[in-house]
């Protein structure tokens, strides 16, 4: 199971999301949508640990993998 406790992340003055917490359970599928700008990559971007949240923690199994998005 994925775990994010009270995720938040700020970018400058701009807050992309506050004190998200959500749990991803093994076995399940999930989608994530928003606006462009909104931070979905930014949030999966912690997830995996590739950047760092400004504050709140993610708790991962020990086999997480996960395909880059081309830019």
């Amino acid at each position: 199971m994925i775990t994010l406790q009270e995720i938040t992340k700020r970018v400058g003055g701009r807050t992309l999301f506050e004190d998200v917490t959500v749990s991803f359970n093994e076995g399940c599928r999930y989608g994530l949508t928003g606006p462009n700008g909104s931070g979905k990559s930014t949030l999966l971007k912690i997830i995996m640990g590739v950047e760092s949240s400004t504050s709140g923690t993610v708790s991962l199994p020990n086999k997480v993998g996960f395909l880059k998005q081309k830019i």
